[in-house]
């Protein structure tokens, strides 16, 4: 029986300004992330503004809601960028997820990583989800069925790669990958500006987008919110 793997997004870095040269031109506020500082000057230079002029938008917070998202100026945070790695997703999520052209991904090969203990995702319709937003079965039928085509796969993997031997490592498991479900578990590192990541999640977050995106997306939030709380809020 194969193990199970949950779901989890990792902030591994994000950018970091310069403050002795972002500060020659700008003071620095206290309330602002690095990726905040950065957006705002990147927006106060096309107007030369950066003695915030303005009592309305003095704050960095208040200039970039109202440039973001009530002006829709989002050209700005494509400049900073976040680093995101996930692990317990599915082969089908990172499917889903390269059909963002804007996002670089780094994903861990099934060419050289033998699949024998591999882990499985199972989709929320299956599992117990905590997103009441998503139906869940609760028929252990249902599950064990899921799981054991998902062990038989894997294991015709197992001997299609082994009836293989005498090629090279990868010879062989490039072969007998085609074999492997979509539920195998995948590591991925992902980079994005954080306009692509705003529009990934505003989008896959939806109730018509895949239901595993849909959770996992909203995990990327979570991780995006240290990164810029007025961009990427706490969910409600």
């Amino acid at each position: 029986m194969p193990n199970f793997a949950m779901p989890n997004v990792q902030l591994l870095a994000h950018t970091k300004i310069d403050e002795k040269a972002v500060g020659e031109w700008m003071g620095i506020q206290d309330a602002s992330t690095d990726a905040e500082t950065l957006l705002t000057m990147a927006g106060r230079n096309c107007y030369r503004s950066f003695h915030r002029p303005n009592a309305n938008t003095y704050d960095d917070a208040d200039y970039l809601r109202r440039t973001l998202f009530t002006q829709g100026h989002w050209s700005i945070a494509e400049h900073a960028t976040a680093t995101l790695y996930f692990t317990g997703v599915s082969r089908a999520f990172l499917a889903e997820l390269t059909r963002h052209r804007h996002l670089s991904f780094s994903v861990e090969s099934q060419r050289f990583i033998d699949a024998d203990n591999i882990n499985i995702v199972l989709p929320p319709a299956i599992r117990a989800s905590a997103d009441p937003s998503v139906r869940a079965s609760t028929d252990p039928y249902v599950l064990r069925n899921f799981t054991n085509a998902a062990d038989e796969a894997i294991t015709a993997y197992m001997i299609a790669r082994d009836d293989l031997e005498g090629l090279p490592k990868k010879q062989r498991n490039e072969a007998a990958r085609g074999l492997l479900p979509n539920c195998v578990e995948t590591r991925m590192v992902v980079t994005g500006n954080l306009r692509a990541w705003r529009e990934v999640i505003d989008r896959r977050t939806q109730p018509d987008a895949d239901a595993e995106m849909q959770q996992v997306m909203r995990l990327a939030r979570e991780a995006l919110h240290a990164v810029s709380p007025i961009i990427f809020p706490k969910e409600k």
